[in-house]
């Protein structure tokens, strides 16, 4: 996307990138993509437009940049939260990995991300590419690494990619179409036990 290299960046220049997401998450979750502009954004992040043209080209490179850095800040909360288990049993860990990625996944800004994507993704394949690469393909690694302690590589990565499929199970789906759900934590609850039970037998 001819966006610059992080590590070419100075503090300064990083400063206003980190802004300009931020205005851009504001700005691209409340009105959608195809409603915002760069001006918008611009005025979000407190910065001129070019300023936000010079760190994203286009708005479509702003978009899939946000797309991936909000997509980071989940793996670095998995990441971290795997930094501080113990070494408990595979059914702990997988419940505590699940309860980490449904509740990351169901706060309003992930869900509005979430519609938004699959609302351009067909217009702006690439999203799907870092959305998967970046998301989902993440969390599938982290309960791959949890499932080789009880099964081979190749069956490790197979149970984790259903774990994570019923670990969102029917109520993410309701929940990003906004339908209501009752009772969230109930429904996940049974969801994720039967995602850690199904990923173990």
């Amino acid at each position: 996307m001819n966006t610059p290299s992080l590590p070419d960046l100075s503090p300064l220049q990083r400063r206003k990138r980190s802004a300009i997401l931020e205005g851009a998450r504001t700005v691209f979750l409340s009105q959608g993509f195809g409603l915002a502009t760069m001006d918008d954004v611009a005025a979000a992040a407190g910065v001129g437009k070019q300023t936000v043209y010079r760190h994203f080209k286009s708005k479509e490179a702003l978009f899939v940049g946000l797309v991936s850095s909000m997509c980071a800040q989940v793996g670095g909360l998995l990441a971290g939260a795997q930094d501080e288990q113990s070494d408990g049993s595979p059914e702990v860990e997988l419940h505590e990995l699940g309860w980490l990625v449904a509740r990351s996944l169901i706060v309003p800004d992930y869900l509005r991300l979430y519609r938004a994507i699959v609302a351009e993704a067909e217009r702006l394949p690439e999203l799907g590419q870092v959305f998967y690469e970046n998301g989902a393909k993440v969390v599938r690694a982290f309960a791959a690494k949890i499932l080789r302690k009880r099964f081979d590589e190749s069956t490790a990565v197979l149970r984790a990619a259903t774990f994570v499929q019923l670990v969102l199970g029917d109520a993410y789906l309701e929940l990003s179409i906004g339908y209501a759900v009752p009772d969230v934590e109930a429904r996940f609850a049974l969801q994720i036990d039967e995602a850690v039970a199904a990923a173990l037998r």
